[in-house]
């Protein structure tokens, strides 16, 4: 009996059912393992937004952990494509086509399709850690150069990666099974009236098939399979430190020389269509409303991306936080596993926009004010010079010269440079805020008007970012993203609540890092605490101390805003007392005037 051959096998088995099961490829084998049914259309199409969510999450889950292996130290972060992601490799973003999902071909079942999933996670790592950055920059008009580059690249990542790590060359190989083959329709070449059209069209096609199809595909075209066989020779070698010195631009000019270069000059090639032109946007998996992209089998709604990308954060954002529990304990025990540090934007409710409204309402008087000791140092002065020789007219003076050459004026511009900042607010959102904070309104109601004063005044400021982060410890250590300079929607504020206790420290900590990986090189960084108590006993109260300390070692300003009862204690390098808004706008105002004109 002939043994199975690689392509057999892997068509098999599911490369990821150890992802999604844990007992491994032998156990299903067997019989033994989780039955699988058919992946269909009823899940998205549910009601139960949570269970979409959390199938959705397991499944990006599955995926993650692969490209985590090949691909850790760049830390990609994947989803699904949605009206807000896409793939982005600046961000190390990767964003999956939802098409295997909403329309699964038939006899997939769910570990099928998570291996086409994390073949498309692979194959886009790939581009970003092996392609040279001219690969997204100067890809050719020319239609049908654009289609070999594209190729080429393709061809030459893949296996690159399938060489540092043998054991993932089946996900390479069942995505492209489910990309080229699945359909025949969908590659095949489509007959031109044009001669030289319809033979351009024929060879890119016959050229892409060969090179990407899983079904050992031949080309009718003699010229095809020998550039082929040429490609083939130059990139499928078993010495990845050698194929990474390739220049896949020379090799795709060569390609393309021997290809087309007897039957059509460069200036015309980039007057005639090509076929395969959607293949140069693969990978991008998103179009913009209202195009060939953008359709209901490549997105999935915002909201659903939302809730799955807070599901990820809690299984991807899990800090190390031993420091916590390394004092105070009985040396003889050991200490209990640390809590999760979780990042997460809180889904908006109906009220949310209404609450923050009611807040800016509020302290609308005193967002003018505070704006007003910032904006003199961040707006351009314009100032009219009168009675001058020549210049512009001025109006005012022309009618009353009886004759004189000093009717004229010059406007000189200023323009004010000024400090950068970059501004992290935290907001105590723990169980005692709810205690009342005078004036008719408790804490917490109190915190989301100051952080809506800060938002508002501070926003238009053109050298200053602002970031909000909510904070309480209920389980894990919650770090809620309110606000942020990528965030245009600012109800998030209006999200504020109070459940939990105080974990100080460790807000102070991890907000701090988050300022520091995502705001401006070189910018003067500030924390802004408000809180209305003390912190969690034992470690988190020294941690705040201590954090304090490294931040001011590190040029980091503090800022601690007091509300309630809370001691002046923990060491902020600037403290403001709560009285009332008028003398918070007036320091903080003062504070900020201070930084915005530091040298």
């Amino acid at each position: 009996m002939a043994l199975p051959t690689q392509a057999e096998s892997w068509k098999n088995k599911s490369l990821s059912d150890f992802w999604l099961t844990g007992r491994g490829l032998d156990n299903n084998k067997n019989g033994n393992g989780q039955p699988y049914a058919l992946f269909s259309h009823k899940l998205l199409a549910s009601e139960d937004t949570d269970a979409q969510a959390m199938a959705l999450t397991a499944i990006l889950g599955a995926v993650s952990r692969v490209v985590d292996i090949v691909h850790g130290r760049n830390k990609f972060t994947v989803n699904f494509s949605s009206k807000e992601t896409r793939t982005d490799f600046v961000a190390k973003q990767i964003a999956l086509s939802a098409e295997p999902l909403f329309n699964p071909p038939r006899g997939y079942l769910m570990p099928d399709i998570v291996d086409v999933l994390t073949g498309m996670a692979l194959h886009e790592a790939a581009h970003a850690q092996y392609s040279s950055p001219e690969y997204y920059t100067e890809m050719p008009g020319n239609p049908f150069m654009a289609v070999i580059r594209n190729v080429v690249e393709d061809t030459y990542v893949e296996h690159l990666t399938t060489l540092y790590y043998p054991g993932y060359a089946g996900y390479f190989w069942k995505y492209r099974r489910y990309e080229f083959d699945l359909d025949p329709d969908k590659w095949a070449h489509k007959p031109r009236k044009n001669l030289m059209e319809n033979e351009l069209n024929l060879r890119a096609t016959d050229f892409l098939l060969v090179m990407r199809s899983t079904r050992d595909y031949v080309s009718r075209v003699a010229r095809v399979n020998h550039v082929a066989d040429m490609l083939k020779k130059m990139i499928y070698i078993d010495n990845p430190v050698r194929l990474e010195k390739l220049n896949t631009r020379t090799v795709s000019r060569r390609i393309y020389d021997e290809l087309f270069g007897n039957l059509v000059q460069h200036d015309i090639a980039y007057s005639l269509p090509s076929s395969l032109l959607d293949y140069n946007n693969r990978g991008k998996h998103q179009g913009e409303p209202g195009s060939a992209g953008a359709n209901n089998k490549t997105n999935i709604p915002s909201d659903l991306q939302n809730l799955i990308q807070n599901m990820r954060q809690e299984q991807l954002q899990v800090a190390n936080m031993s420091e916590l529990m390394e004092a105070g304990l009985d040396p003889d025990y050991p200490p209990p596993p640390p809590p999760m540090v979780v990042f997460r934007r809180p889904l908006t409710d109906e009220g949310a926009a209404e609450r923050y409204e009611q807040a800016r309402s509020v302290v609308k008087p005193f967002v003018i004010r505070l704006r007003n000791r910032l904006s003199w140092a961040n707006t351009r002065q314009v100032i009219n010079r009168y009675h001058l020789p020549s210049g512009e007219l001025d109006e005012d003076s022309l009618y009353q010269a009886r004759f004189s050459n000093k009717i004229f004026r010059r406007t000189e511009i200023i323009e004010t440079r000024t400090r950068k900042l970059d501004i992290g607010l935290l907001v105590d959102t723990s169980a005692s805020m709810v205690y009342p904070a005078g004036e008719g309104i408790s804490r917490v109601q109190l915190a989301r008007n100051l952080a809506a004063l800060f938002v508002e005044a501070l926003e238009p400021v053109d050298s200053v970012q602002t970031w909000v982060f909510g904070f309480n410890l209920k389980g894990a250590v919650n770090m809620y993203e309110l606000y942020s300079p990528g965030l245009t929607n600012k109800a998030r504020i209006g999200m504020t609540g109070a459940e939990g206790t105080t974990p100080e420290g460790t807000a102070l900590k991890y907000a701090a890092l988050r300022l520091m990986s995502e705001g401006r090189p070189f910018v003067q960084k500030v924390l802004i605490v408000i809180a209305d108590g003390k912190p969690n006993p034992g470690p988190e109260t020294r941690m705040v101390k201590e954090q304090v300390r490294r931040l001011k070692a590190l040029g980091c300003k503090t800022i601690n805003i007091l509300v309630g009862d809370r001691p002046q204690e923990y060491g902020y390098e600037y403290v403001i007392p709560w009285t009332d808004y008028y003398t918070v706008t007036t320091e903080f105002g003062r504070l900020l005037k201070k930084l915005v004109e530091e040298e």
